[in-house]
């Protein structure tokens, strides 16, 4: 169940070419911590309103719901992070947000083939390093296969857009697109 506190957050990521000294400077700014390897399945199925649906680790459904766009920075909620079975809250939200998904569905298999069925699925291998700041800044390096070699993303996150918006000039992202994981995808669909 996802509750209705998930803060949200105001995200920069970025798709750099040559990411090494882009990652170098995060690393040597900020502690980051390794996280063990994962593959998240995503889903292209066509929402109501702007949301990235997926599959995290094999087990866990996600949904982010892009709430605003301000300045290059967007604005993402989390709205659902379960397991299945799905409370009447996470139902509710994924009828809000898919509405051609059944909602009623028992299954994590059962919802794969129902997104499947509205749109494609790209699976994609995940190396993640993940650092908390105090202050608020939350920022990521990651490696992210689509089964040919990997690309390197960058990721500050705020829950303040005008901290953010710091951080993103600080650390050199403002002269790169702001493409989220589900925009990235979609040019590889």
């Amino acid at each position: 169940m996802m509750s209705s506190a998930a803060p949200a957050m105001w995200e920069y990521r970025i798709w750099p070419d040559d990411a090494g000294s882009m990652a170098y400077q995060l690393q040597t700014t900020l502690h980051f911590v390794e996280e063990p390897p994962r593959t998240d399945t995503y889903f292209m199925a066509t929402a109501r309103a702007p949301a990235q649906a997926k599959l995290r680790g094999g087990a866990r459904f996600d949904i982010k719901e892009l709430l605003a766009r301000e300045a290059g920075l967007e604005l993402w909620r989390p709205v659902i992070a379960a397991e299945f079975p799905f409370d009447d809250e996470d139902r509710a939200t994924l009828a809000r947000l898919y509405p051609a998904i059944p909602h009623s569905l028992q299954s994590l298999a059962a919802l794969r083939d129902a997104f499947l069925a509205e749109g494609a699925e790209l699976t994609v291998d995940k190396k993640r390093q993940i650092a908390t700041e105090p202050g608020g800044l939350r920022a990521e390096i990651a490696a992210a296969s689509l089964g040919e070699g990997a690309r390197t993303t960058l990721c500050l996150e705020h829950e303040s857009a005008a901290e953010l918006a710091r951080h993103v000039d600080r650390f050199g992202f403002s002269n790169l697109p702001n493409l989220s994981y589900s925009a990235w995808l979609r040019q590889h669909i």
